[in-house]
């Protein structure tokens, strides 16, 4: 438990106490040696008549967040009651098809079994179409005030409160923008990570998650790789939200909006990037240039510094 107490009583910023979680779970594991197996599936994002990626992972069981991929395990997919195909894991521990789906399926099952035990796991599929712009949406400290203790440690339990208007202004967005949620965490925090978003009445977006320890280990390099491939298949993700230079690096880098919750916090975001210090103050951001924000083709002209956006100024209050 020295390692929940450092991360407790540690002032770090996010980023590095996924540093210190994901060191310290390298030598936990071997220390532990083999677990029981885990099976996790992605979210999927489709438009309608077009085939859809079906992807599942297969790894012994996390400590802290984090397991060991296993290899050459058959995994079965099921959408509504049926299989649709299989696929044996790779190297990376990685099952991957792609099918159409039935009309109308919200959801799709895999499955797998490693020696003795039966395996099975959910995925959300979302049916998108061109037409809205797309906002990708950091977690850590971004919509989470994160209990990293609780969040690693507890199986079931994440004591993270949303930071305040975050719920409520995401929910706003949502009637105009579809919503995706980017994060730096481990995958097999995924089942956690969508409980704790239905909890607090976040709107329902495809979670994204990274796929190794590498990843983890370098969230910003993580997520612009992972939105330079995104953006192939979905040229609308054109805003990005987060908390660290790393996120607003990431946006900047994929010719995305970066929209920055600073906080009190002191840090260099770049000059593309706009700061905010908290949710109100994002919100009327965006609530006074909604219609240039909402029009893919005006938006792509902000970027490229061509279009002018609206900014209120706050006033002043002593601290």
């Amino acid at each position: 438990m020295q390692l929940v107490r450092a991360i407790r009583h540690a002032r770090v910023e996010p980023q590095s106490a996924a540093v210190v979680v994901a060191r310290a779970t390298v030598l936990l594991s071997l220390v532990a040696g083999c677990r029981g197996p885990v099976l996790s599936v992605e979210d999927v994002i489709v438009r309608p008549g077009e085939k859809a990626r079906l992807v599942a992972f297969v790894e012994r069981e996390p400590i802290l967040g984090l397991g060991k991929d296993i290899v050459g395990v058959q995994v079965r997919f099921d959408v509504a009651g049926q299989e649709v195909g299989d696929k044996k894991t790779d190297d990376e521990g990685r099952a991957e098809i792609k099918d159409r789906l039935p009309a109308g399926s919200d959801r799709y099952e895999a499955r797998a079994q490693v020696l003795h035990e039966q395996l099975r796991a959910m995925g959300r599929v979302f049916r998108w179409g061109d037409e809205r712009v797309i906002l990708a949406v950091d977690v850590d400290h971004t919509i989470a005030r994160t209990d990293y203790e609780e969040l690693l440690v507890e199986r079931d339990e994440d004591g993270s409160d949303p930071l305040k208007r975050s719920a409520q202004t995401l929910r706003d967005w949502a009637q105009d923008f579809r919503i995706l949620y980017l994060t730096g965490r481990p995958r097999s925090l995924l089942e956690k990570t969508r409980a704790w978003l239905g909890e607090h009445a976040f709107p329902e977006g495809p979670v994204v998650m990274a796929e190794s320890v590498k990843q983890v280990l370098r969230p910003g390099d993580f997520k612009e790789k992972k939105l330079h491939a995104l953006r192939k298949d979905w040229p609308t993700l054109l805003i990005g939200v987060g908390n660290e230079p790393g996120d607003a690096e990431a946006y900047g880098a994929n010719e995305m909006l970066a929209l920055v919750l600073a906080g009190k916090g002191q840090h260099n975001f770049g000059r593309h990037a706009i700061v905010f210090r908290d949710w109100k103050a994002l919100a009327r951001f965006v609530a006074a240039n909604r219609e240039v924000l909402m029009d893919p083709k005006a938006l792509k002209e902000v970027i490229a510094g061509k279009k002018l956006l609206l900014r209120h100024v706050d006033r002043y209050e002593r601290e």
